[in-house]
């Protein structure tokens, strides 16, 4: 027969029976046995896309004598079958037919026949009477009732982001269910001629092209409508940074988007600069110090000769110029502790000084406030914004969930809020009233243990990087729990903690370069960065630490503190056993010395040519940053906190200089020196 096949050949123990009625034109046999199939004739129906069909027909003998052996064989086309198959072993005897898919016939009808032998011995030269007998087999294919009509969108480019998928067509259920290149989607039924379904990312990460249909239990599978991947598109989603400050240093530039090649180059105003393919969705381009010497706006694009469009669209970078704010803990995102004013003159007194019924911690100084976290006796805190000229409060005291540390960025104030009972969420409120912005989780176990860095669109915290307008978590982990307060520049983001230390990129949190020297432990330090010089307290229970180049993590030497320092182009400042030193940086040699009282115990900071340091005997000192003079003092009602050492966690105390003022806090004061009218 065409397409034949032969059926497994089955050594049947006879148990005698009627007979049925025949379904052939069997020939008389040689013994009194005689064979019977009914009916003689089956049909089956599907439509296309339901699942495969069968049917059956039985065979039996009669005139056997108990025991006698019998042997069934037989042969069938295939048009429309796949299988036939022995479903019992004995007789009455059924058997299955098994039909192909429908969606792999198409519409249509299709004819078989199944021939089916009885015989006394195994090679059926003995055929019982009757046999063969043959079952005619008819199978009918019906065109799907479901029709699909258009997708929308009916393209997207590779790479992208789940999306949801609408199409129209007819004859929709409840029952009918999307699908991608034959896989299912959870589908949504919006009536008989409109379904939707999510598309998850995975599904679009290449180009190519996508089969969709519809496929409904009672009407069938419907026609296919292409689906297009498109190759991803030559673009730039951001960049980091996206704002630099005039007369900086070379920085990295992180350019994200999508359509990356080996070809691709990151254009300065147009001009190529170094790059480096991380990704089809991510570069890395060298930007010189040349290119951020004056103030103004560059104009960031992606060139690559392999794409379709050859030139993304411009992202601008905005050159600006240096703060003279205090932002963040030690006065900017790398806590150098410096600052510099058009001029400085030290004044003979306090321009006010309030008292805000707690500890205060270190000053946030900008858009004409004095911001500071302040610890209360109870175990709590607050946070309270004071106007500059006169230390009134503007807003606040807002209570915080546990003892924070502040920084600020862009018109808001961000900090950690970490109650005993609950979990720890980063707040976001406007700088000018105090307004809640927004709250978000932050899932790290050490939620509380570090401080805040706000800069360039992102606020980071214990390992989680958020968006400042949003509060959406940008990226999350990779760096391990810690006490330190992450170190932010340009183009690195940095952490220390036991002989470990971790350089990031910012906006994607990926590694650039770490560094073990392989013990561990607890705790943790807050790193400075400084003229392209990372210095990490990557020792244990010491802030002392290394020296690295912070691009590439090359080893630079080593320095001694109790806390951080402070840094100019030129000088550094450590205090350590109670000595301030000044260290000359191109060397490394130490310039001068001062113990003033003996009791030296803050933070140094660096206004202008100025070191200035404060005593746990309340003293404040300006020293002239070349020769060591004194050439400021002022004596305050209550002592300075130490400054934060090795291990230490918020609310962190010390001084800060910003907009022409200096604040110190002592005891549950806040006091304010005018240093520059301008600026």
């Amino acid at each position: 027969m065409r397409g034949g096949a032969l059926l497994a050949v089955l050594a049947l123990a006879a148990c005698g029976g009627g007979g049925g009625s025949s379904g052939g034109n069997g020939g008389g046999g040689a013994s009194g046995v005689t064979m019977s199939v009914s009916p003689g004739s089956i049909t089956a129906s599907a439509i296309v896309g339901q699942a495969a069909p069968s049917a059956s027909f039985t065979v039996n003998v009669s005139g056997a004598t108990t025991g006698q052996q019998l042997y069934l064989s037989g042969q069938y086309s295939s048009s429309g079958i796949s299988d036939v198959v022995d479903s019992s072993g004995s007789f009455p005897d059924t058997i299955t037919v098994e039909f192909k898919s429908p969606a792999s016939l198409g519409a249509g009808t299709y004819t078989d026949t199944v021939q089916i032998d009885v015989c006394l011995d195994q090679a059926c030269t003995q055929p019982v009477r009757n046999s063969p007998q043959t079952v005619q087999v008819t199978y009918t294919v019906q065109a799907s009732s479901v029709t699909l009509a258009t997708l929308a969108p009916a393209s997207t480019a590779a790479g992208g982001a789940a999306f949801v998928l609408t199409v129209t067509g007819t004859n929709f259920t409840p029952l009918s269910t999307l699908q991608w290149n034959g896989g299912a989607l959870i589908t949504t039924y919006s009536g008989p001629t409109q379904l939707s379904a999510q598309v998850p990312a995975s599904d679009i990460a290449s180009a190519g092209t996508a089969l969709v249909t519809v496929n409904d239990p009672s009407n069938g599978l419907s026609n296919s409508l292409n689906f297009n991947v498109l190759p991803p598109a030559l673009g730039i989603r951001s960049i980091s940074p996206a704002q630099v400050s005039v007369g900086g240093p070379g920085f990295m530039l992180t350019v994200l988007g999508s359509g990356y090649t080996s070809s691709s180059v990151v254009q300065w105003n147009g001009t190529a600069r170094t790059t480096t393919l991380v990704s089809s969705g991510e570069l890395v381009a060298q930007i010189d110090a040349a290119d951020i010497a004056t103030l103004g706006t560059a104009q960031i694009t992606v060139h690559d000769p392999a794409s379709a469009n050859g030139d993304s669209a411009a992202q601008a970078l905005d050159i600006v110029a240096v703060s003279r704010d205090a932002v963040s803990f030690q006065m900017n995102p790398a806590h150098t502790g410096s600052v510099s004013f058009n001029s400085v003159s030290f004044p003979t007194g306090s321009s006010w000084s309030v008292d805000v019924g707690g500890t205060p911690s270190y000053a946030l100084i900008a858009q004409g406030l004095v911001i500071v976290t302040v610890s209360l006796s109870s175990g709590g805190s607050e946070i309270v914004a004071l106007d500059q000229g006169d230390g009134h409060t503007v807003w606040g005291p807002m209570l915080i969930g546990s003892q924070a540390s502040a920084a600020f960025d862009a018109g808001r104030v961000f900090f950690v809020s970490s109650p005993s009972l609950g979990s720890a969420t980063m707040e976001a409120v406007d700088a000018g009233t105090g307004q809640f912005v927004w709250s978000a989780l932050v899932s790290s176990a050490f939620a509380g243990a570090s401080g805040v860095t706000a800069t360039d669109g992102l606020v980071f915290a214990s390992g989680t990087a958020f968006d400042q307008s949003s509060g959406a978590v940008v990226w999350s982990g990779g760096i391990g729990g810690s006490d330190s307060t992450q170190a932010v520049t340009a183009d690195g983001l940095y952490v220390t903690f036991p002989c470990t230390t971790v350089a990031m990129r910012p906006a994607t949190g990926e590694v650039i370069w770490s560094n073990n020297t392989g013990c561990e432990g607890g705790g943790g330090g807050t790193p400075v960065v400084a003229n392209q010089l990372l210095y990490a307290p990557n020792g244990f229970a010491t802030y002392s630490g290394s020296v690295f180049n912070a691009e590439t993590g090359v080893s630079a030497g080593t320095y001694v503190s109790d806390n951080p320092g402070a840094f100019t182009t030129t000088h550094g400042y450590f205090l350590q056993g109670g000595t301030l030193r000044a260290v000359n940086l191109a060397n490394n040699s130490v310039l001068w010395s001062f113990t003033g009282d003996g009791l030296l115990n803050t933070s140094p900071i660096a206004v202008n040519q100025y070191a200035l340091v404060g005593s746990s005997s309340g003293n404040l000192y300006a020293l002239d940053g070349t020769t060591g003079a004194v050439v400021w003092q002022q004596t305050l009602s209550a002592p300075f906190l130490p400054g934060a050492g090795w291990g230490a966690g918020p609310p962190f105390s010390g001084l800060a200089a910003g907009d022409g003022l200096l604040v110190v806090p002592t005891g549950t004061r806040v006091t304010a020196y005018l240093l520059s009218a301008t600026p």
